[in-house]
């Protein structure tokens, strides 16, 4: 699949003087020579940010002389192949958040690029993120399970990263995959976990609701008390309980 090959950076250049059918001799100049643009595109020598942008220049003007929009940039001819993975890993992101799980077969198409990437470049942050995704999509498919396994990978990433936000996701995400697997137990477990980063209102529901499926009427009484500002579906629950304790 060409979208998970990373050229380095003389490739790039070749790549693109192909495209455009162009020979060496073509971006040669009185400043660059034929030797210099050889050197480069066979990673034997390195490119400064002028020759780069030198390149990015002449490119994007034969390109136009042809009728072709190219619009190469001077920093796509010196990022590295970490720096282009990121890149490519935050626009499949970006495409994955927004489909919204509608279209399964693109959706994990996208993941399946995502997490290959991210593996393959060390990209940890991403690959959390990567992770979650593809457990959210899981779950929205009912396999919780799965979604589960794919959660717990997430969060030893994230937890690597020292990223307190996604780490209280995913330990919200697994309880609310073990709520849906009928799991109430361990659903509790993650959630306690959550509220230990923070203890917001929406745990707090979340406990409850798992405390009145398990009949403990009295303790959600105690935990949905607790909160703040009550919404419908928190008065909703608040009445049962009540009424049960």
């Amino acid at each position: 699949m060409k979208e998970l090959t990373i050229l380095e950076p003389g490739q790039r250049l070749k790549e693109a003087r192909k495209k455009l059918g162009l020979k060496q001799d073509d971006l040669a100049g009185e400043n660059m020579s034929k030797n210099y643009i050889s050197m480069f595109e066979n990673g034997k020598r390195r490119i400064s940010i002028i020759n780069a942008a030198y390149f990015a220049d002449i490119l994007n003007n034969k390109a136009e002389e042809k009728g072709i929009k190219l619009n190469v940039t001077a920093s796509y001819f010196v990022k590295n192949e970490k720096d282009i993975a990121r890149e490519k890993c935050i626009d499949w992101i970006d495409k994955i958040l927004d489909k919204k799980g509608n279209n399964k077969i693109e959706v994990y198409r996208e993941l399946y690029k995502l997490i290959y990437l991210s593996k393959k470049y060390g990209l940890d942050d991403i690959l959390a993120k990567a992770l979650e995704l593809k457990g959210k999509q899981l779950y929205r498919n009912g396999l919780y399970s799965c979604a589960i396994a794919h959660f717990s990978k997430s969060l030893s990433f994230y937890i690597r990263e020292e990223d307190n936000l996604g780490i209280k996701g995913s330990y919200l995400a697994m309880g609310k995959t073990y709520f849906m697997n009928g799991n109430f137990k361990m659903a509790i477990v993650y959630y306690n976990l959550a509220g230990l980063i923070k203890n917001e209102d929406c745990i707090l529901y979340y406990k409850a609701l798992c405390y009145y499926k398990l009949e403990e009427f009295e303790v959600a009484k105690s935990i949905i008390d607790k909160i703040m500002f009550k919404d419908e579906r928190v008065l909703e629950l608040e009445n049962y309980i009540h009424t049960n304790a």
